[in-house]
């Protein structure tokens, strides 16, 4: 779901990032045409989201990052994954209480022989660096973020700005996290709630091309 409240210029990314087979999921188009609703009005971009493709986190925090009118990211409840990334693009970065963050290694599914799965590690280690640039530019310069992004490292509000991810805590709003539950190390009330499946698109004879932050 994404949806925007222009009274308050806030911009709700409750949802997987990117689209799946039934329509669901935010993608960075949408976020686009919900920044141009607000003409030019500061942002607060809400997120609630156990993260998606790789690739449209990565567009939706470079569009939120050129938004002229300026932006800020609440986590209200969850920002995993490329979810992660997007809630980096705020000036200001604030977690609710009880709210929390989680990076990994970019993921994929592929088949094929051994020449295609090679092909696809080698990819996918393209993807981990994009990531590690992105998370350099908050995290202290000795952190060993492919490490922690190795080890599926999750963050309590407070370890997230002990880190760098946020910057500060706002009040808490009702917002109950997502299923998180395809995560190796998912905290087990991610793992009980309600699930919301990211369902990959398949265009092509294999998955080797569509790669994912889990």
């Amino acid at each position: 779901m994404l949806k925007v409240n222009s009274k308050n210029s806030e911009i709700f990314i409750y949802d997987v990032i990117g689209k799946d087979f039934d329509g669901g999921g935010v993608d960075a188009k949408q976020v686009v045409e919900a920044l141009d609703s607000l003409q030019g009005k500061r942002a607060t971009i809400r997120i609630n989201s156990p993260g998606g493709v790789a690739d449209e986190g990565i567009a939706i925090f470079n569009a939120l990052k050129r938004y002229h009118g300026g932006v800020d990211t609440v986590v209200d409840s969850l920002a995993a994954s490329a979810a992660s990334v997007v809630a980096l693009a705020g000036e200001s970065r604030l977690t609710a209480p009880g709210a929390r963050w989680m990076i990994h290694r970019a993921m994929t599914v592929a088949i094929g022989n051994s020449e295609d799965l090679t092909k696809a590690a080698e990819t996918l280690a393209t993807y981990d660096q994009s990531l590690v640039e992105i998370y350099s530019q908050y995290m202290p310069s000795d952190t060993d973020i492919l490490a922690l992004m190795s080890a599926e490292t999750w963050y309590t509000a407070s370890e997230a700005i002990d880190i760098g991810l946020s910057n500060g805590t706002v009040e808490p709003v009702s917002a109950s996290p997502m299923n998180a539950a395809w995560f190796h190390k998912a905290p087990i009330d991610l793992v009980d709630l309600p699930m919301a499946v990211m369902k990959p698109k398949v265009t092509s004879k294999s998955f080797i091309e569509k790669f994912y932050s889990r």
